[in-house]
């Protein structure tokens, strides 16, 4: 029985490993094909190079290309990156594309005759701006803060916080560069629970980074670097406005895309952050929110004020702690009275720690 076990072993771990093994070999397959083969038919599955100036001819067939850069002697040239597969994991290669004379597909078809695909270059642009880094963020953010005991107990019910309060907010930096390129003014709302109750403070935040800028080359493809003039077919050339200027280039390009050259400014998104905020606290409907009926109206009043530190623990997240001072009010019941309320003031004094997904943009 010992070799009926066996079998059936190596077979149980066979059937294992081909049920992990296939969504791999997808996703492999699916990472080799970013961009459709230009121009193919449907029965062209893959396609062959063909090089100028008797090169040699790649001896593969390829799944994809997409349009790419390479450095030359300093210089940026045009390219293409090649995908195929190699034991069944996706592999790459870039050629120059002033080497390439066209794609080929269906040699090995036998009664349809081949499609040959010429390769040209886009025309170059150069886009001239001056480079900035915008600070504009949106920020979903939870936090937790420690306000101390609450030692009210005079009144009916306890007024201020015992210990702890929580919540959330978002927060939106929509000014880009308005206050140089290292302040950011951020707008937001917040929801904050404490004691049953809950506070809406609408707030405005001034942080301060310490990222650096550097200005980088960078170059794109407009509409997209999957784009190939197929021969049968007439292309409307690409629209840019003034900003642009053209570059020398060949006489006969490909009209489907074009190539921009632009010099951007690239910021640290791991830098620490100082931050100062201040703001008003609405009441969310709880009992004894807002200022009547009471004796004295004129007492209520709800702010808060703070400022911390944070530090990004990766681009899409940060965390941040700081102290905030809140001016809280809540309306009881007078004692020995009858349907008389007083507006009550806490001051609340507390350590704040939040944690924040951030979006760059």
């Amino acid at each position: 029985m010992g070799w009926v076990r066996c079998v059936f072993g190596t077979l149980a771990a066979s059937i294992i490993v081909f049920i992990i093994g296939q969504p791999f070999a997808m996703a492999q397959a699916d990472s080799c094909l970013p961009c459709k083969i230009p121009c193919a038919r449907p029965q062209d599955k893959s396609f062959s190079v063909r090089l100028t100036g008797g090169r040699t001819d790649p001896n593969r067939q390829f799944m994809s290309v997409v349009r790419d850069t390479t450095v030359v002697a300093s210089e940026t040239v045009q390219s293409v990156r090649l995908f195929f597969l190699d034991d069944g994991v996706c592999r790459d290669t870039s050629i120059q594309i002033d080497h390439i004379d066209a794609f080929v597909m269906g040699v090995t078809l036998g009664k349809v005759p081949p499609l040959y695909v010429p390769v040209k270059p886009v025309r170059e642009y150069m886009k001239s701006t001056d480079p900035k880094a915008d600070l504009n963020y949106f920020e979903v953010s939870g936090f937790l803060a420690y306000a101390g005991k609450d030692e009210s107990t005079e009144s009916p019910q306890q007024i201020g916080i015992n210990y702890v309060y929580y919540g959330a907010g978002v927060l939106i930096a929509p000014f880009g560069s308005l206050l140089g390129d290292k302040i950011s003014l951020g707008l937001g709302a917040s929801g904050l629970f404490e004691g049953g109750r809950l506070r809406i403070p609408a707030l405005g935040q001034l942080r301060y980074t310490f990222a650096s800028t550097r200005v980088e080359n960078s170059v794109r493809y407009i509409p997209s670097n999957c784009q190939f003039q197929c021969e049968s077919s007439a292309v409307e050339s690409v629209k840019l406005d003034s900003s642009y200027q053209k570059r020398p280039g060949p006489d006969e390009v490909d009209s489907s895309a074009v190539m921009v050259m632009e010099r951007v400014a690239v910021r640290d998104s791991l830098a620490p952050f100082l931050y100062a905020e201040g703001g008003i606290i609405f009441d969310g409907g709880f009992e004894g929110s807002g200022s009547e009926p009471s004796v004295n109206p004129e007492d209520y009043s709800q702010y808060l004020l703070g400022a911390g530190a944070g530090i990004p623990i990766i681009p899409a997240l940060n965390v941040s702690l700081g102290y905030r001072m809140m001016r809280l009010n809540l309306r009881t019941p007078c004692e020995n009275c009858e349907n008389i309320f007083q507006v009550n003031t806490n001051i609340v004094h507390s350590v704040l720690l939040r944690v924040a997904l951030h979006l760059d943009w």
